[in-house]
């Protein structure tokens, strides 16, 4: 008996410690089928921001298991955990802008065949609340923050047209307690993904902009502005396709504005 555990025990200790494959997870921005940023001049619509964060990463394979990919903190873009995906380069429209961008998640997993990917958008709650001033990168960008209700911006989107303009501000809401003593929020208003088809060699995550504004009028000229709040009814339809409950901020399926492109 003791002849048969210790191979068994052998391929286990080796199995564990395989070898971790380096990957990345690149993200796109188009409206209506065409690549959108702070330059263009032919889009219906100028961008005016554009990013966002992603955490809880992982792969699922062919068999719908999920392994998990973990990111590599570079001290700019991604911690451990939460990486920072920004489309916004300070041109243009884009008057709020970094003037950096970065559009890749960049980790490593334990390997496997690939077909699909998921993650959820925004902080993890045990971060939602920290400081940024004294945060690492990257919670330590001010512009992701809302200092009166003490929690990042999940994303930041916004278009603009000659006479209108729509933005969105995505984080959590009714949040209990005071600055610095937050003791959690009632509508979390995390949006998760999952997506089918995904290879990280040939593909990437394309956020479709056009849907996520698809309901906003944006020939009223009015212009609008959702805040995440529980008053703020501008968020109704941008909430349904991003997979939530505007109401209680519960997720009610995947964000449909998220889905498989091709590297060029």
């Amino acid at each position: 008996m003791r002849r048969l555990l210790i191979p068994a025990f052998l391929a286990t200790l080796i199995s564990c410690s395989g070898r971790q494959e380096n990957v990345e997870v690149q993200f796109d921005l188009q409206f209506d089928g065409q690549p959108i940023n702070c330059d263009t001049e032919t889009a219906p619509v100028r961008l005016t921001d554009l990013r966002f964060y992603v955490h809880n990463l992982r792969f699922v394979t062919t068999d719908q298991q999920e392994i998990p990919l973990n990111l590599v903190a570079d001290g700019l873009w991604q911690n451990d955990r939460v990486a920072l995906i920004d489309f916004e380069n300070g041109e243009g429209a884009c008057l709020n802008g970094s003037g950096v961008t970065n559009r890749i998640a960049r980790g490593s997993y334990s390997g496997g065949p690939i077909s699909g990917l998921a993650f959820d958008i925004g902080v993890p709650a045990e971060f939602n609340h920290a400081d940024p001033l004294r945060a690492a990168p990257p919670l330590a960008y001010t512009e992701m923050h809302w200092h009166w209700a003490s929690g990042y911006k999940f994303m930041r989107a916004g278009i603009e047209t000659d006479n209108d303009s729509f933005f969105l501000h995505l984080g959590s809401s009714r949040c209990e307690g005071t600055i610095g003593d937050i003791q959690g929020c009632v509508s979390a208003n995390r949006p998760q993904v999952r997506l089918t088809g995904f290879d990280p060699n040939v593909s990437t995550v394309v956020l479709d902009l056009d849907e996520l504004v698809g309901a906003v009028n944006l020939h009223d000229g009015v212009r609008s502005e959702c805040m995440s709040g529980p008053a703020n009814n501008e968020c109704r339809e941008p909430f349904v396709v991003l997979g939530i409950d505007f109401d209680s901020g519960n997720m009610v399926g995947s964000a449909s504005v998220f889905r498989v492109g091709k590297r060029e």
